[in-house]
């Protein structure tokens, strides 16, 4: 299952709940902010429409998406298009200085939650260190996943990550309760 071996690969990084948790704030707030930004650059024109840096990356994000798992690619279509739309609508009320502060914090606190997540709650380095795609490009349809499977759905492919994890030895219990320093 092509899905799970490509999670497999996130969720190595990211097994800690609370860690889980603030990446489904960080994601979504280091990809308003990059649409944002991107919005700004038009690429070229169809029927009146302006079309984006955003809106061409965010087809793509989506396409790749779906050669992953149909319902993720939907429910991330709907969570993350609403972000691109918002962006896309911001881009023409906003000045060009606001919308790179914008990106400037967004980014410095959906990339710093991360990090305290990962250095404080997994205590291990952050997974863009080692597959630079996965960190800009799979993450948020990885984090729809994660918010699924805290729900208790789709058990099946979460143990079969959990499975694949295991398998790489990449499995770490943290349901023990935490030893504190």
């Amino acid at each position: 299952m092509r899905f799970a071996k490509e999670m497999a690969f996130y969720s190595a990084y990211h097994q800690e709940k609370r860690n889980v948790w603030i990446h489904v704030i960080g994601v979504p707030t280091i990809s308003f902010t990059l649409f944002l930004v991107l919005s700004r650059f038009q690429i070229f024109q169809v029927a009146g429409y302006q079309v984006t840096a955003s809106a061409i990356f965010t087809v793509l994000v989506l396409g790749y998406y779906f050669t992953l798992d149909v319902l993720f690619a939907l429910v991330s279509a709907v969570l993350f298009g609403s972000l691109f739309f918002a962006a896309e609508y911001l881009t023409s009320t906003l000045s060009s200085g606001m919308a790179w502060t914008l990106f400037g914090i967004g980014q410095l606190v959906g990339w710093g939650s991360q990090f305290y997540g990962h250095f404080v709650f997994e205590k291990s380095r952050p997974a863009l260190f080692d597959n630079l795609f996965q960190a800009l490009v799979s993450a948020p349809l990885f984090v729809v996943a994660d918010v699924f499977f805290e729900l208790g759905y789709r058990t099946e492919l979460k143990d079969a990550v959990e499975q694949e994890l295991k398998a790489r030895g990449q499995w770490k219990d943290f349901s023990k309760p935490l030893k504190h320093a």
